[in-house]
């Protein structure tokens, strides 16, 4: 039985734009409206590490966004697909913008954990190495699902 998923994002940008939002009102606030943080009459944060702190915190939020972004835009040009074939799965592997195939076995798989708060499925491989399968770049919430039944079985 071979079954194939698709594993790029049609919607990189409007999928993540909560996180752009927020990175960017995290980088402009402070510098347009600088604030400090007080608790009761006690300042415990002035005005400029407060606008130093959010700022790095905006910056890194954007960075991830770029990220994603940038993954997504290089899997989609190059139409990659996850391929289960009875025994053997072939995914994507993303290097320095160019996708290449990496191949495991379902024997090889020591445990599968899903972290919904990331959207990450990752699987231990009996080597050592584990693998990262965003759900993301999935079709959907259910094709993620489905690809970690069959590896399941």
């Amino acid at each position: 039985m071979k079954q194939t998923f698709s594993y790029c994002s049609k919607s990189a940008l409007k999928d993540n734009m909560t996180e752009l939002a927020i990175g960017i009102a995290l980088v402009v606030v402070p510098i347009v409206y600088p604030f400090g943080i007080k608790i009761g009459a006690t300042r415990i944060l002035g005005p400029v590490p407060t606008a130093i702190i959010l700022i790095l915190v905006g910056l890194y939020m954007l960075f991830k966004v770029f990220n994603k972004y940038r993954q997504a835009r290089a899997l989609a040009a190059q139409n990659c697909s996850i391929t289960v074939e009875d025994e053997k799965i072939i995914y994507p592997i993303l290097k320095k913008g160019t996708a290449t195939e990496g191949t495991f076995a379902k024997s090889d798989i020591t445990g599968l954990n899903y972290d919904q708060d990331n959207g990450i499925l990752t699987v231990a491989l009996n080597n050592g190495e584990t693998i990262k399968f965003d759900v993301d770049f999935f079709e959907s919430l259910d094709r993620l699902k489905e690809f970690a039944e069959l590896l399941k079985k």
